[in-house]
């Protein structure tokens, strides 16, 4: 970066430490800039190609142009050089490097270490280190001259005869020189000009490098600038976290992406896979720091507010109140995830918000403990799995209303206890088991039916009366219909309904996320989902993007053609027998036994064996287990790559099995990559992770829904986003698979989605 510093002095800094002369080769009718870095590249002046020493007592002219006088200078010179730096993007790498000068007299004995050493790589460092030590060869020794031959000039050699000494014959370099002109105003007539110039040289055989004698700029103190990207992004990053920055004092920058080079970012905790993540977005204003102070590193070390950058919450009147605010990619200010703490005394109160989905993780135990009431408010539906037992218990009473059906069911006995009285209620019938041992029926009519036999066993009498008094009991009006109906609006009226949900508390918006529809799909149903744009629509979105299509051939996978695409991309092509599978809905549990996925996942390597993982990640995350198994043995080649048996990373071993973040290009590598990244260090993991993963970003996805293989793949809704496979043929090609399977349970659900375009 050119920074506080003339155009010469930035190009000067930058030719020293690349070891690059110059000089001015002067004609009659032009002058040329030649810049060199080799001995080879200098060549005589034309005329002065031999020049010889014509010595004088005070150095003046002569009759004939030569050098009178030549004095050897040696100077005593470092005997190693030494430079190291660091590359954040190599934290272990050894980047030393060191040159012996052999001109020294004991190499080794005096040593100059730079840090840092201006690069990032070792080939960079030892060239730096050899160019440091020629310029020390080029100090070592000098001949200082004093000479009338107008030829010498800098970057020019010459061959040196008639030398004070035999062995100082030979060829020259002029590094530098210095022209002295008199008039002879003393001498009559046509009397010459008096000229002498005094130069140094080197043997030409020595590589001449300039010294850094150009200060490089530094920076005094931190900036701030604005982060910036290209048009139309709200957040530009890499996968360093970096940003692009425009500084204030910056006039040529565009303001996008090419303003500045990545900078990095500080976190308030940095380490290996865990950390804070907080990227500044397109438009903050950051404080910028330098390393070393040198302009051409900077570092992100805070984030500032300014008049277009307000803080989330009004200061000074929310001054109690601290926290962290996001903002929804696109959204508006009442998008947002939101952590905050309100310290003022008497209402202090911890409040969160989701903008859409909840995800919470305990691995181990967790407590709940509320000293005072608790509101519990679901929009739509809510599930509680246990897998071991269950215990409530409460002090005061309980009440449970529905507004529609309850079902209360048991694999074995089922138990209802009360101290008093157990009452029954079903509109104008009843029954009442009393603690004291008295049952009574009570409703208009009733009706016995057994197919085997009866009895009736009393310790006393047994009396029939076909007409009487109804036995003392509660009546039974408190179970009708309508009496229940409006209880349980009574806890759904606005009022109640935001209060449960938060809304009015500061800060909030109260919105929740919507539910995602994981209802069953009813056996054999077809169902026709429209798009308002043609299949050619379609097809010109997929061929346009910039991750082509491709087709697998015997040479691998190839970029696919438009008729390839309008090929596979259309629905009435692959919608008869096998093929038709790939409308399947594949959000809900297929009711596949574990000895049926056994015997499907027989002989298919590490797949082997893993038919309950396949099951519980099925039900678990609401994703059809023969659709997760069939992937895994398209994707593993039936559980045999290298992927499904394990690649180490960083020294632990990973595994994939459905290709998740698997590139084309280098399968291996990234989606080795992936899985070390998502801690799939088994292949259960692996098997449940991914089909996580599956279901959260594709089948029950709320924004996506992309329920089957062919949503997956072209996405109708929005063709060419969020799509899983660049393979034209990836939803036909695990039909067969799945095929196989569901033939094996003629009455599993089957629901087929079907697109059809304009």
């Amino acid at each position: 970066m050119q920074y506080q510093e003339s155009s010469l002095d930035f190009i000067s800094r930058l030719m020293e430490l690349e070891g690059i002369a110059y000089h001015f080769s002067h004609e009659a009718d032009k002058h040329t800039l030649v810049l060199t870095d080799a001995a080879t590249q200098h060549q005589p002046f034309s005329g002065y190609e031999v020049i010889p020493y014509h010595q004088t007592p005070s150095g003046g002219s002569t009759d004939e142009e030569g050098i009178s006088q030549w004095a050897l200078e040696d100077s005593v010179t470092p005997g190693i050089y030494s430079l190291d730096d660091y590359d954040f993007r190599k934290p272990n790498a050894w980047l030393f490097q060191a040159q012996q000068n052999p001109a020294s007299p004991k190499p080794g004995s005096i040593d100059v270490y730079d840090w840092p050493g201006r690069f990032v790589d070792k080939g960079h460092g030892e060239f730096y280190a050899r160019i440091r030590q020629e310029r020390w060869q080029v100090e070592h020794q000098q001949i200082q001259a004093t000479a009338t031959a107008a030829g010498i000039a800098p970057g020019h050699t010459f061959t040196l005869t008639n030398a004070p000494f035999f062995s100082d014959n030979g060829e020259y370099l002029v590094t530098a020189a210095g022209y002295h002109f008199e008039e002879n105003r003393y001498a009559s007539g046509e009397g010459e000009t008096i000229h002498r110039t005094d130069f140094t040289v080197i043997p030409s055989a020595v590589v001449y490098r300039p010294a850094q004698t150009t200060a490089w700029p530094r920076t005094y103190g931190p900036q701030t600038a604005k982060v910036v990207g290209p048009k139309g992004e709200s957040i530009w990053t890499d996968k360093y976290g970096r940003v692009k920055v425009k500084f204030h004092w910056d006039r040529l920058a565009k303001g996008d992406d090419t303003s500045s080079c990545w900078v990095r970012v500080s976190s308030a905790w940095a380490g290996q896979g865990y950390g804070g993540v907080q990227i500044p977005r397109v438009g903050d204003e950051v404080v910028v720091d330098f390393i070393n102070g040198d302009p051409d590193r900077p570092i992100i070390t805070g984030r500032v507010y300014n008049d277009a950058s307000m803080p989330p919450w009004a200061l000074p009147a929310a001054a109690t109140q601290m926290g962290f605010m996001s903002r929804s990619k696109g959204g508006s200010v009442d998008n947002a995830n939101a952590l905050r703490f309100e310290d003022k005394a008497g209402a202090e109160q911890v409040w969160i918000q989701a903008e859409r989905n909840m995800d919470t993780s305990v691995k181990n135990d967790e407590t709940h403990s509320v000293g005072g009431a608790r509101s519990h408010y679901v929009k739509k539906n809510e599930l509680h799995r246990v897998e071991a037992n269950q215990t409530q218990a409460v002090k005061g009473g309980t009440e449970i209303l529905t507004g529609k059906g309850k079902l209360d069911a048991a694999v074995e006995q089922y138990v209802i206890a009360s101290g008093t009285k157990l009452r029954l209620v079903s509109g104008e019938s009843a029954i009442e088991l009393n603690a004291n041992g008295k049952i009574n029926l009570i409703g208009k009519e009733f009706n016995f039916f057994v197919e085997g036999d009866g009895y009736i066993t009393t310790g006393g009498k047994l009396h029939l009366n076909t007409s009487g008094t109804k036995p003392g009991t509660t009546a039974p009006g408190s179970g009708h219909k309508g009496d229940i109906d409006a209880a349980v609006q009574a806890y759904f009226s606005p009022d109640q309904a935001k209060k449960s949900a938060g809304v009015g508390v500061a800060g909030g918006s109260g919105k929740a996320a919507p539910a995602q529809n994981n209802s069953a799909a009813t056996t054999g149903t077809d169902k026709t989902s429209e798009y308002n744009y043609s299949l050619q629509d379609m097809v010109d979105k997929q061929k346009n993007l910039k991750a082509k299509p491709q087709k697998w051939t015997r040479r691998g996978f190839v970029n696919a053609s438009e008729d390839d695409i309008k090929k596979y991309a259309n629905p009435d092509n692959y919608n008869t027998g096998t093929d038709k599978y790939q409308f399947l809905d594949l959000s809900s549990s297929s009711g596949v036994s574990e000895t049926d996925m056994a015997s499907f996942l027989k002989g298919k390597g590490v797949l082997e064996g893993q038919e309950k993982t396949y099951l519980d990640a099925a039900k678990k995350y609401n994703v059809s287990e023969v659709y997760l198994a069939s992937h895994s043995a398209l994707e593993t080649g039936n559980g045999a790559s290298e992927l499904a048996k394990g690649v180490e990373v960083n020294g632990v071993k990973v595994y994939n099995m459905y290709g998740i973040g698997a590139l084309d290009g280098n399968a291996v590598k990234t989606g080795s990559n992936y899985a070390y990244k998502m801690g799939w260090t088994s292949p259960e993991k692996a098997i449940d992770g991914g089909a996580k993963w599956i279901s959260e970003k594709y089948i029950n996805n709320a924004d996506y829904a992309q329920n089957n293989l062919y949503k997956m793949r072209w996405n109708p809704a929005s063709p060419g986003t969020h799509q899983y496979a660049t393979d034209v043929n990836w939803a036909v090609a695990q039909t067969s698979n799945m095929k196989k399977m569901f033939d094996n349970f003629p009455g599993a659900n089957l629901s087929y989605d079907i697109p059809k375009f304009k």
